[in-house]
């Protein structure tokens, strides 16, 4: 295997070229202008036409092969822009820096970071239908969506005019044993929490507690599974020091790194008497002892230290420490309810994503996902109601609508027929609580019909992120056969 090309003798191997090509190009969103130049190179190269609109999407349009040129027009979707999360000891600068893919047996890894298989392979298949030969299908719109990871803005800013299918193969889903026909809606919100400074009282110490090393994951596709949100331990953390009854009071708070990513690390920067420190220190290890018990089967990774600090910077009063505590212990987290529609479903869940420390302020992110419309507003008047009682403000981020599934679609039965002939069984026709961008296409163009499949992908927006090799060739083969059968 080359050290210059990792994938060299996988398959299909023009898939994994175009993914490698896709590694080497930095694409956190909303940075997407070199990746879709190369969408463009690539069709160009292959004599298609290249389009791009106002919101940087990018639509290739591919004449039918020799024979199919009556068969309906299929658009083929996935993102461009990935998820840029790293361990904390990784230099990675994710806005010049190329991922480093490892192969490890028969998975693809990062080294350090996320690996953007997420939606890097999806792309990676699309662009493979303009280079490689011999392939059969009818009139193709390939389409190349752009800041999907910050809500699926590009697909938003799609024009009606843009993309004229009306049959629609997203390539984003994870599970290689089920076709997606539907996915749940979502919004977030942005919270400001003010914050005053003033100097510590006198004869206080700096301290510095980290919470690092958890697993973390996608807060729609992994909401559901025993991971711990490292800003809700910490809080956890700082709650038993108060309630030990040792005063303190909070400089900074910094944990998350995205709206749709569990948080992996926190960090508080704090100030206490130093007649305290020792009743603080056996605070942290009770804390760092009864925390790694309880969370030893699936969070064996988990890390708390308290470190030292030579200074002790400006902090928040007294009152603001404890407001603001009590909101980030307030806000909801993980699992709301379970469908009663589709069987070990999430049907409403939300995720305390970010918080930051800013001038001010301290920024917070909330995100949450519900198939049904009425319970993801029940959760946002829940965080506007506890933010308000905070004294923060409340802005909601622009969200997306569900995708409402169809199970008697002509391109579901096609899928499915293609399936079992690649496969050798059925397929599972599922919904899934993570967003896709098929509920805002399909709400932006009547008529449109919509299936999602890919290859499996674990640890998406985690450096822990791999896709399986031998799932990315069957992809491919359920790729091709569906649009060999379209008619």
């Amino acid at each position: 295997m080359s050290d210059l090309n990792p994938y060299a003798g996988l398959q299909p191997e023009e898939v994994w070229k175009h993914f490698l090509a896709l590694n080497r190009i930095p694409r956190p969103s909303g940075q997407e202008a070199a990746a879709c130049a190369y969408v463009r190179e690539v069709a160009a190269a292959a004599g298609a036409a290249a389009e791009s609109d106002a919101a940087g999407n990018v639509v290739v349009r591919v004449p039918a092969t020799p024979g199919r040129e009556q068969a309906p027009l299929v658009a083929v979707q996935s993102h461009l822009d990935m998820v840029c999360e790293k361990r904390p000891d990784v230099a990675h600068d994710f806005a010049v820096d190329p991922i480093r893919p490892r192969v490890e047996g028969d998975r693809v890894y990062a080294t350090g970071t996320t690996l953007g298989a997420d939606n890097g392979i999806g792309a990676a298949m699309a662009l493979a239908l303009l280079t490689t030969p011999g392939l059969e299908h009818g009139p193709l719109e390939l389409v190349f969506t752009v800041e999907e990871e910050t809500g699926l803005t590009g697909a938003m800013g799609l024009e009606p005019g843009f993309v004229h299918a009306r049959k629609l193969i997203n390539l984003d889903s994870e599970d290689p044993r089920e076709i997606t026909i539907g996915c749940a809606g979502g919004s977030g919100f942005t919270l400001r929490f003010p914050v005053s400074r003033e100097p510590a009282p006198e004869g206080w110490d700096a301290r510095e507690l980290t919470i690092e090393g958890l697993r973390g994951g996608h807060s729609g596709v992994q909401i559901h599974e025993p991971l711990a949100n490292a800003i809700k331990l910490l809080v956890e953390i700082l709650r038993r020091v108060d309630d030990a009854g040792i005063p303190f009071r909070l400089a900074t708070v910094t944990g998350g790194n995205a709206h749709n990513a569990i948080p992996r690390d926190a960090c508080a920067v704090l100030a206490l008497p130093d007649q305290q420190v020792d009743a603080f220190a056996a605070v942290m290890d009770q804390a760092q002892a009864d925390l790694r018990q309880r969370w030893l089967a699936d969070e064996p990774g988990l890390k708390i230290s308290v470190l030292p600090l030579p200074a002790v910077e400006p902090v928040s009063t007294a009152e603001q420490t404890t407001a603001l505590l009590k909101l980030l212990e307030e806000l909801p987290h993980g699992v709301l309810r379970m469908s009663e529609t589709f069987a070990g479903k999430v049907e409403t869940s939300s995720n305390l994503a970010m918080a930051r420390t800013e001038a001010d302020h301290v920024s917070i992110a909330t995100s949450s996902r519900s198939f049904v419309a009425e319970a993801l507003e029940q959760v946002q008047e829940q965080i506007r109601a506890t933010a308000e009682r905070a004294g923060a403000e409340a802005e909601l981020r622009e969200g997306y609508p569900a995708w409402q599934p169809d199970p008697h679609s002509s391109l579901l039965r096609v899928t499915e027929q293609a399936f079992r002939e690649v496969n050798g069984h059925p397929a599972e026709v599922q919904v899934i609580h993570a967003g896709l961008e098929c509920g805002v296409i399909a709400a932006n163009l009547p008529g449109m019909e919509a299936v999602s499949f890919g290859p499996l992908i674990r640890g998406a927006h985690t450096p822990e992120e791999y896709v399986s090799i031998p799932s990315v060739e069957t992809s491919w083969r359920l790729l091709l056969a569906v649009l060999r059968s379209v008619q």
